[in-house]
């Protein structure tokens, strides 16, 4: 079933007919592209952005590039307040002078609040339509905006694991933005006694726990997925920081990871948007089986509540807790 946002944006899709460049940003629904008659589509997920291959004649994963102009762009209200703050410095030099904005979120979702920041590009910014529990708001840009800059937007910090100093980075909308959260610590606590050739950190985020793993057993063949583009710049700037050699791609749970591999660390998802989700974790620990190694571990930490240890066993055999707190579980399984 469409989105709410998607549904009200479909409602008014006429409006956005007169643009010859409309850029749609964040679109969770792909086909809405179509209906609005998008000329680029962008997003920071990895399965949209997949989906909207189908949908528009150019596609981004993350960014547009930067040579690109456009003389409109609507976009879809993310989670992160921080995050709509960056993807509008990053969008609005792409954007003719006199170019619309659009802006579009469900009322749960902070749409109203979000809407605030469109007063600081233009005199007009005002809500257009409301329906579906979602709003549809609108500037012009008028302001002179300056150039965006990627690495304006890192924040690096520093955290000490047993003994050991690990540099990371985060963009705004990533995961745990600016510290260690209690999960990935207490995982970092239990990893496995020893790791050896190819070790998927699945789902991370920006990058510490393979990271780590990396500092610890240099010889490790480090691979590094997530469908968030935001997450995955944010571990490619990790391992520089640290002169670790890893590699970083995008796969929607084991979609683009090819052959076997011989260890999966992870703290995966289980929320998108409001609605709790376990689908992706769900399946990437169906699949695990015809993707690991003979014996390979899986240490995986999640929410106690979380029902992971039916999955497991279901996929894996058997299904162990290596150490609990009163919030996170780390369990593990081998195949």
């Amino acid at each position: 079933l469409m989105q709410l946002s998607s549904q009200l944006v479909q409602r008014c899709a006429d409006r956005f007919h007169s643009y010859e460049r409309l850029l749609a940003f964040g679109a969770p629904d792909a086909s809405v592209l179509t209906n609005i008659k998008a000329h680029a589509a962008a997003s920071y997920d990895y399965k949209h952005y997949q989906q909207s291959l189908n949908h528009v004649e150019n596609a981004f994963f993350g960014l547009p590039t930067s040579d690109a102009q456009y003389d409109a762009v609507l976009v879809f209200v993310p989670k992160a307040k921080e995050e709509l703050k960056f993807t509008l410095a990053a969008l609005t030099p792409l954007l003719e002078k006199g170019g619309d904005i659009f802006l579009v979120g469900e009322k749960k979702g902070g749409v109203a609040s979000a809407a605030k920041q469109l007063a600081s590009l233009g005199e007009d910014a005002s809500k257009i339509d409301a329906a579906k529990h979602s709003q549809l708001w609108h500037v012009t840009l008028e302001q002179a905006v300056k150039p965006f800059v990627l690495s304006d937007w890192f924040e690096d910090y520093t955290i000490k694991i047993a003994e050991t100093d690990l540099i990371l980075s985060c963009l705004p909308g990533v995961f745990s933005y600016g510290r260690l959260d209690e999960g990935t610590a207490l995982l970092l606590e239990h990893l496995p006694k020893k790791l050896r050739g190819r070790v998927l950190d699945f789902a991370c985020g920006n990058g510490v726990i393979g990271l780590v793993a990396k500092q610890r057993w240099p010889e490790i063949e480090l691979e590094q997925v997530d469908v968030s583009w935001l997450a995955l710049e944010c571990a490619r700037r990790g391992a520089q920081l640290n002169g670790l050699e890893t590699k970083v791609y995008a796969s929607d749970g084991w979609s683009e990871v090819q052959g076997r591999v011989n260890a999966v660390l992870t703290n995966p998802p289980f929320h998108e948007g409001v609605k709790t989700a376990y689908d992706t974790t769900e399946n990437f620990i169906a699949q695990s089986p015809q993707k690991l190694s003979k014996s390979a571990p899986v240490f995986l930490v999640a929410n106690n509540f979380l029902r992971y240890p039916a999955l497991i066993e279901k996929s894996l055999g058997s299904c162990k807790v290596v150490a609990e707190n009163a919030r996170f579980r780390v369990y593990s399984a081998y195949r």
